[in-house]
């Protein structure tokens, strides 16, 4: 996404309502769930936060899933 917005002058809000629409698959249901559950409006969601909770979720669990393999 990064390399993306380096082409397109989104504000940080716009960012993460773009990011958050690309999601497919089991990321689009994971955000859905920690949207609800966290009580996130993704209208007030800024590109640093969706950034941090999307690292939070995806590298903690891709390096679980990795020790374990």
């Amino acid at each position: 996404m990064n390399k993306f917005f380096k082409f397109h002058d989104y504000s940080e809000n716009m960012k993460a309502r773009v990011a958050t629409f690309s999601l497919k698959g089991k990321e689009d249901i994971c955000w859905e769930d920690m949207k609800n559950f966290r009580d996130i409006n993704e209208e007030d969601l800024t590109w640093s936060e969706f950034e941090w909770l999307f690292k939070k979720k995806y590298f903690l669990e891709r390096y679980f899933d990795d020790k374990a393999k």
